[in-house]
């Protein structure tokens, strides 16, 4: 199956075994305007074309949560499994969505946290974005 680099990322995320990503650090956005930050993959379907993509939920944080969050991020080494453990109102959620749904995938500077480039190495990276007419 022939993927552009953001939805390659998002269907490989099921292989991945070094553990949830730092909330705010890779954002799936869909076609109707929605962006879902990932956590960690959990399962694809090949035959639809699908994924299920565990995401961090932000609905019950408020504005100083969210703050108070991200200042904890940059003291951390390690991202705990358990959302809750982050911060006591960071809750998850699995999002559910054929490969088709997605507009594009943003990775958000906080590489430092994660190491992006051992789990997806050049040589298995493809293109990020949407081909020009001349690029097809």
């Amino acid at each position: 199956m022939e993927l552009d680099y953001g939805r390659f990322m998002i269907w490989s995320l099921s292989e991945l075994t070094g553990g949830p990503f730092p909330p705010y650090f890779q954002e799936i956005v869909m076609k109707d305007g929605q962006g879902f930050y990932v956590h960690s993959g959990n399962s694809r379907d090949e035959e639809s074309k699908s994924v299920v993509v565990n995401i961090y939920d932000f609905r019950a944080m408020s504005n100083d949560d969210e703050q108070s969050l991200q200042k904890s991020l940059e003291k951390l080494t390690a991202i705990p499994r358990k959302p809750s453990e982050l911060h006591p109102m960071l809750s998850s959620g699995l999002l559910r969505c054929s490969l088709d749904d997605i507009l594009y995938v943003v990775q958000w500077e906080r590489s430092r946290i994660w190491d992006f480039e051992k789990q997806f190495p050049e040589e298995t990276r493809r293109k990020m974005g949407f081909p020009l007419d001349n690029e097809k």
